[in-house]
This record gives C-alpha cells, structure tokens and sequence, in this order.
C-alpha cells in the first residue's frame, strides 16, 4: 500500500529535477574589479566559461556608464558608505539590445573613473558592485541567474 506513494513521490521528485532552471547546471562567468595604478580609476572585467554564451543586462552595471548606482564605495577606516552622485536614469521594460552578449570563452571589460560619480576623500575602501543578472536565452527571460562579484579593496588618493 506504502509503495504507490513512494514511488509517486519519486516520480514527482524526478520531474522536479528535470524541470528545474537549467542555468543552476551552467558555468558561471567570473567577475573582478582592478584598481588602476595612476588614478581613481576601477576597471570591471567579466569572462564567460569557454562552452557558455551569457547575455548580461548592462543596466545598473559598469556597462551602464554612471546612469545608475551599481557600485557601493565604503570607507574601510571609518565604516562610512560614499554617496553616489552620477546620474539615475528612468526607464520601461529593457529591450533585447540592452543585454550584451558574453560570448563563451571571452571577456568584457570598461573602465569607471570613479570621480565621475563620488567625491573621494583620500583613504583605504572597499569597492563592491551590485548583484549582476545573467541569462543564456533573450528568447526565455523567466530563467535569470545572478553574479556576485567579489569586492575590491583599494587606496584611493
């Protein structure tokens, strides 16, 4: 009598399994912030795993220029977060142009002066970027999956 049930709960748990997001499965791309030598200037870098295109929502990005707030900038001596001051842009629905493609096995990288959208008094702080959105399918945006890139501590003049 036991048996049925058992195996109908079995049953359900396989097509649960199989009907789970497939991007839990997939190669994530890797993230990093590098501090320029000369400036208060960060450069972000992503690279797709070598068998996986990505598409990454460039609003509230680095790609995003400084149309949103995507990067937390905290004084590490006194614990105080900088205020962003760049622009915040309003907008609808993102279209199918504002993705960017991450092709596998490539990277993309842009350079942020940091100036652009703090005042920095100088110090020792911990850059961090906001949780990035990432999809394999433009056709298919219900499957999303995110990217926590790990944060960077720098001297800043």
């Amino acid at each position: 009598m036991f048996m049925p049930l058992r195996f109908l709960s079995l049953s359900l748990l396989l097509l649960w399994t199989i009907s789970m997001n497939s991007l839990a499965h997939q190669a994530l791309p890797t993230c990093r912030l590098i501090k320029a030598e000369q400036d208060n200037t960060l450069t972000f870098e992503i690279t797709a795993p070598a068998n996986t295109n990505w598409y990454l929502l460039s609003w509230h990005s680095p790609f995003d220029a400084w149309f949103s707030k995507f990067l937390t900038l905290t004084d590490l001596n006194s614990q105080q977060t900088l205020e962003y001051q760049g622009a915040l842009a309003k907008r609808g629905e993102p279209l199918d142009e504002d993705y960017l493609l991450l092709p596998a096995g490539e990277s993309l990288s842009v350079s942020l002066q940091l100036a652009q959208a703090f005042v920095i008094p100088p110090g020792h702080y911990q850059a961090k970027l906001s949780t990035l959105t990432l999809y394999q399918d433009l056709s298919d945006k219900t499957h999303s999956t995110t990217l926590e890139c790990p944060a960077l501590e720098v001297d800043l003049p």
